[in-house]
């Protein structure tokens, strides 16, 4: 899975980069961020995005001196922070989809049956599921 998950990235990777997009750290924000309707707190991304807290942080900073993410404070307390996407953020994500559509289709979908592929998508929501309960359970995610 791993190994598949890293060539999938890289191809990814590559797309945007000869798209002239950001990379695929900031398609994870972008498109966490665009299916909430709330602002979100930076540690509700980390069961959505596939960093680490800190790289998290730095992504965010980025992300936001690229105009295309804003943070807002609570108004009950200063200290937290809420990440909401921008205008410009929406339309690079919009720019950055058919671009993961296309390699998702290419490195995966193209290469496998549809028997197979239905077979994966259920075994990896299984997966994804359980673990997804898991860390919820602990506090580690907040509930989708």
């Amino acid at each position: 899975m791993r190994s598949t998950y890293l060539l999938i990235s890289e191809r990814f990777e590559k797309e945007l980069a000869e798209a002239g997009l950001p990379d695929l750290g900031f398609y994870g924000v972008l498109r966490a961020l665009s299916e909430n309707q709330d602002p979100s707190r930076p540690r509700d991304l980390l069961c959505k995005v596939n960093v680490t807290k800190s790289g998290l942080t730095r992504l965010v900073d980025r992300i936001e001196k690229a105009g295309l993410v804003e943070r807002t404070y609570c108004p009950s307390d200063r200290r937290g922070t809420f990440l909401v996407i921008t205008e410009e953020g929406r339309e690079t994500l919009a720019r950055m989809m058919p671009v993961r559509e296309k390699v998702f289709r290419e490195s995966f979908i193209d290469l496998i049956d549809e028997e197979d592929a239905e077979t994966v998508a259920r075994a990896l929501n299984a997966v994804s599921e359980g673990i997804y309960q898991s860390l919820n359970a602990d506090g580690s995610c907040e509930e989708a």
